[in-house]
């Protein structure tokens, strides 16, 4: 049971950290965006 659940915890932070990583560069788009026009 643990080794499972420690994987899941893992994948779990992984993913986290790929949907942060893609909200940062999105709102970073929409900041140089708005600076254009």
């Amino acid at each position: 049971m643990e080794p499972n659940s420690s994987l899941d915890w893992m994948l779990g932070g992984l993913a986290f950290l790929i949907l942060f990583s893609g909200l940062v560069m999105l709102l970073n788009g929409v900041r140089k965006m708005g600076d254009k026009f």
